[in-house]
């Protein structure tokens, strides 16, 4: 029987995340207080409308439910196309703790993209942009395969 210390090394996180287009651009959310203090990162970072996955949770209503409360959207407003990638986070730590990340990334749709987001504590601002510069933002926290494939997307 593996000790519990063995078995830290291989736990990690599942954050599933929101590729949301619209008229070729991507929405991005800036971090908030809330998110720079759990990430313990000093400056702002960008990221994709998501979260991590809770115990007994599908992947679905995990999307549904994270783009649901940072954006203050109804969870039938998202319209779930394809898996667009899976990688493994550039952050090292999460919540106070050095576990892994491992990004699943949908590519989505809104029902209703014109409509004004309801922010939390999480995100300071939300901005829909093109390919190359949501490339740009993203590659603080995705990593370099995910921002090549995302160049290459559109």
């Amino acid at each position: 029987m593996a000790n519990l210390e063995s078995e830290k090394k291989f736990l990690f996180y599942v954050g599933i995340k929101a590729l949301i287009i619209k008229d070729k651009k991507i929405l991005l959310l800036s971090s908030g207080k809330e998110e720079l203090s759990s990430t313990m990162r000093k400056q702002i970072f960008w990221d994709l409308p998501g979260g991590k996955m809770e115990t007994g949770e599908q992947v679905e209503e995990t999307l549904m439910r994270e783009v649901s409360e940072e954006l203050g959207v109804s969870k039938h407003d998202l319209k779930i196309t394809k898996l667009f990638d899976i990688s493994v986070s550039n952050f090292k730590i999460s919540h106070g703790q050095r576990i892994p990340l491992i990004l699943v990334t949908y590519i989505c749709k809104l029902k209703k993209p014109e409509k004004k987001f309801k922010l939390t504590n999480e995100h300071a601002q939300y901005e829909w942009v093109g390919v190359k510069n949501a490339a740009t933002k993203l590659s603080t926290k995705f990593n370099k395969s995910f921002t090549k494939k995302l160049l290459e997307f559109l």
